[in-house]
């Protein structure tokens, strides 16, 4: 969750736009979330066996990421009327399309 956590509000790869060249090429530049930046998580395990796998088992790497950052989308979306279409949801992304909606 985390890592779904970062896609949604913090990692963008930032490109030069006349010469290509990618303005945030390391962990100095690439902005990640740290233990501090997330909440605390709780995460279950509910356990149901799966007839279709070869021993009963579903994901659980990578795909628990995908829905995370559609569920903050929405979460902005629902408190404030705004649909932004574009990640990271950044403090300067969320100003600017709430201050094309009117909201500031």
């Amino acid at each position: 969750m985390g890592m779904g956590i970062g896609w949604a509000l913090f990692e963008e790869m930032i490109i030069d736009a006349k010469s290509g060249v990618v303005r945030n090429p390391n962990l100095l530049d690439y902005k990640m979330p740290t233990m501090p930046d997330l909440p605390q998580l709780e995460s279950a395990f509910v356990e149901i066996n799966e007839p279709q796998s070869a021993y009963g088992h579903k994901s659980l790497g990578e795909p628990p990421i995908i829905p995370v950052a559609a569920a903050i989308r929405n979460a902005v979306k629902m408190a404030t009327g705004v649909a932004i279409n574009t990640l990271p949801l950044t403090p300067k992304r969320l100003y600017e399309e709430f201050h094309l909606a009117g909201l500031i």
